[in-house]
Formats: C-alpha cells, structure tokens, sequence
C-alpha cells in the first residue's frame, strides 16, 4: 500500500511537471524543445549501449544503432545552449553559475562512483589496464578525471562526458560574455580554430604517447578521442545556437519541417560514410555535432511539432539520471531470445531497458537531483539577500 502511495506521488509529479512544459502554464513553450534534446540523446545512449549484446544484428541496422553514441553530442550542443540560455535570463556571477552547476552534477554523479567502485570492482579493465586505486576515485570525485587517460571513464561507465562537460563548465563564465559580443564573422573563425586546433593538438599529443608507461599507452587513442578538445565544437555549436536565436530571427515552420527531415536523414546517412575517404573530414564528432545543432534548429521553429510530446520531455528531464542508471540496468538485465530474430529481441530488450531506466531515474530524479538543484539555488538566493544587506547598510 505504502508503494502504491509513493508511485501514484511520482506520476503524479511526472505529470505536473510535463505538463508545465507542453502546456505553456508554467514555463514557456520554446524549452520543450530542450528537453527533448535531452530524450532522443538519452535514448541513443540506451540503444547502443543495449546492441552490444546483440552481435548478430543485421549489418545496416547495427550500423545505424553504433552512432547512438554519438547521443552525448546531442547532450553537449544541448547543454551549452541550456548554459547560455541560463547565464543570460539570470544574470549570474561566475560563483553562482559554479554553485548552480555543482548541485546540479556532483550528487547524482557522487552516488554513481559509489554504486559502480561497488558492483565493478576495482581490477584491471579497459580503461584502467592496471586496476581502479585511489587515485582514479579521487580524481573522479574531484571532476579532474578528465585529466588522464586512465582516469578519464575507469570509475564511472561513461564519465567521460561529465569529465568534458565539467571543463566547459569551468571555462563558460570566462568564454561566454565574448562570444555573446562578437561579430558572426569572428564567431565563425572561433569555431574553424576549435575544430582544427582540437583535432591536430590531439594527434600531435598522441604522437608523444609512447613517453607513457605501458598500460596507459593501451588506452591513450581513446583518452586523445574522448577527452575535451575534440568534443569542444560541439559546445560551441550550442552557443551559436543561441546567438541565432537571440538576434530574433524566425523562418517559416513549413521550412523548420523540412531542416527537421533533412537532419534524421543525415544521422541515418553518415554512420555509413565512416571510413570512406574524404567522405567526412570535419571527423565523426564535429559532423553529428553541425547535424544535431540543424535537429535543434528545427525543432525551435517547428511549432507543435510531433516530435515534442510529454512523454520525451519527461526522459529528457530525467536523462541525467538516466544516463549512469542505464549501465546499471543493463548489468542486471541479460539478453533474453525471446524471439527467432535477433532485430526483434533487441527492440523488445531496449525498450525494457529503457522502460525500467525511466521508473528507477524518475525516482532518483525527484529524490535526489531536484532537492540538490534547490538547494543549490537556496545557497545562491541567501548569498544574493545577504550581499544586498551589506550594500544596505553601508549605503
């Protein structure tokens, strides 16, 4: 009886909340969109994470199901146009914007280094040849893993993306008032530099790789493909996103549906130009990145567009959480045959994935990360009311 209670409380909240969005009540319509970005992202994440145990897939289907993830592009352009979004309507200094950031990420992600040092275990894997010791917990916790290669995604699966996001974070507050002024001409050589500079610093770096010890050099082409300079166009794809977007430009929602097909075509066009010579030279990253940014694009402009319902707004909401809990429903989640095809089996076992990560993230989403957000934004609002009491009485 005492669970029936608390799920009607949770669905009760899901419905609120989503409703705020889609509805246009409580919050404004154009950040349904944002949200869900953040759904289809999580759900790419999900699927391809799901296909690698399904081997047997037919060769098109697995080809198109690898790019899923490149669903943490779609979380990077979304996030750095959610940033600038933030930083502009609420005015904030670079400690508020810090406060704001660290009670959004660290509690959630705090708990996944817990559950995952306890149910992985702590020897030898990919990504750290030598096993987890100290020093990869500690630089994980500390939002420095990364740093190095075999700290970058060791602790927690996928903490690389947050070891990525965290550097933006740290370098937003310094970045953002210039770019918010400069010229288009001198935003589009920023964003030619970061994407040449980012691949060549990284080759030129993994060149010197063989000064490392053995068992890091194992994992230095994945740290040097990972790590934030090669992922950093894809923030800036978000940022001028909002310029755009700000500059009170519009175009035609007949237009916006056809940016819309013309960006699900290209996600399901370029997994098959990997490898074919000259067929992608902006590399795999920066090409979803200007593709997911064109999704975006339409998606503002394609006003109740059929890609936009409550649904995925809620797992857009909750994808944060979704995002470490996955791992850990696929840990206990083995592949059933459940059919004689291999495609079937796979749909049925994303969508069961999917089905139990939503339940258990919406919970830790409504338990943990929003009590964390306020709290947060309650240090910042006393912080403001006191400064502004100081300034009283000195006046």
């Amino acid at each position: 009886m005492q669970l029936a209670v608390q799920l009607k409380a949770i669905l009760s909240s899901v419905h609120a909340e989503t409703a705020a969005v889609g509805g246009g009540q409580m919050e404004p319509r154009r950040y349904a969109y944002i949200d869900a970005l953040r759904g289809y992202a999580i759900l790419m994440v999900i699927a391809v994470h799901t296909s690698q145990a399904f081997a047997d897939l037919p060769k098109e289907i697995a080809t198109v199901i690898s790019q899923g993830a490149r669903g943490v592009q779609l979380f990077f352009v979304t996030s750095a146009l959610t940033l600038s979004m933030s930083w502009v309507s609420r005015h904030e200094n670079a400690m508020e914007f810090y406060t704001r950031r660290f009670f959004r990420i660290a509690p959630m992600f705090w708990l996944a280094i817990f559950i995952f040092v306890s149910l992985d275990g702590t020897g030898p894997s990919l990504y750290a040849p030598d096993g987890i010791g100290f020093r990869h917990i500690a630089m994980t916790a500390m939002f420095i893993h990364g740093f190095w290669p075999d700290t970058i995604t060791s602790v927690v699966p996928g903490g690389w993306s947050v070891a990525d996001e965290v550097i933006f974070y740290a370098l937003f507050p310094a970045i953002i008032p210039a770019l918010l002024k400069a010229s288009w001409k001198s935003l589009i050589i920023v964003t030619v530099a970061v994407i040449v500079l980012g691949t060549q610093f990284s080759r030129l770096l993994e060149g010197f790789s063989y000064l490392l010890s053995p068992s890091t050099q194992s994992v230095a082409g994945i740290y040097f493909s990972l790590w934030f300079p090669r992922q950093l166009p894809c923030f800036i794809f978000g940022i001028l996103l909002f310029r755009f977007s700000t500059e009170r430009h519009s175009i035609p929602e007949s237009t916006a549906r056809r940016l819309c097909a013309l960006s699900v075509a290209l996600m399901l066009l370029i997994p098959f130009l990997e490898g074919v010579k000259y067929a992608l030279p902006l590399g795999l990253f920066t090409t979803y990145g200007i593709v997911f940014s064109l999704f975006a694009f339409s998606l503002r402009y394609w006003r109740n567009s059929p890609l936009i319902g409550s649904t995925i707004i809620w797992i857009g909401k909750i994808s944060y959480s979704g995002y470490f809990v996955h791992f850990f429903v696929l840990h206990y989640l083995p592949r059933l045959g459940l059919t004689a095809s291999p495609t079937a089996d796979f749909v049925i076992i994303w969508t069961a994935v999917t089905a139990v990560t939503v339940a258990v993230s919406s919970i830790t989403y409504l338990a943990i990360e929003k009590p964390m957000i306020k709290l947060g934004s309650a240090l910042i609002e006393a912080r403001q009311s006191s400064t502004e009491a100081v300034q009283q009485a000195r006046a």
